[in-house]
């Protein structure tokens, strides 16, 4: 198992991966295949921004199915 810093490294550096990856096939599907260094810059912030959105949505979402569940739960276990 490798240590936390590791890991996390390892998370980080996968989710660049996956953002670099929807800017390539982003700009593949309007054809476009050169890019200058600012606007790629851009494009990352942008894609960071929504990604963190993204990601508290997701986290109140998942949030919200457990209040669910447990609530579900506990009053099936009272009747």
């Amino acid at each position: 198992m490798k240590n936390p810093s590791e890991e996390l490294e390892t998370l980080k550096e996968n989710i660049q991966q996956i953002q670099d990856e929807l800017i390539q096939n982003l700009l593949g599907c309007v054809h476009i295949y050169e890019l200058e260094e600012d606007m790629y810059q851009k494009m990352i912030t942008l894609i960071n921004q929504y990604t963190k959105s993204a990601f508290r949505i997701t986290k109140a979402i998942e949030a919200q199915e457990i209040i669910e569940l447990v609530l579900v739960k506990g009053i099936k276990n009272k009747q």
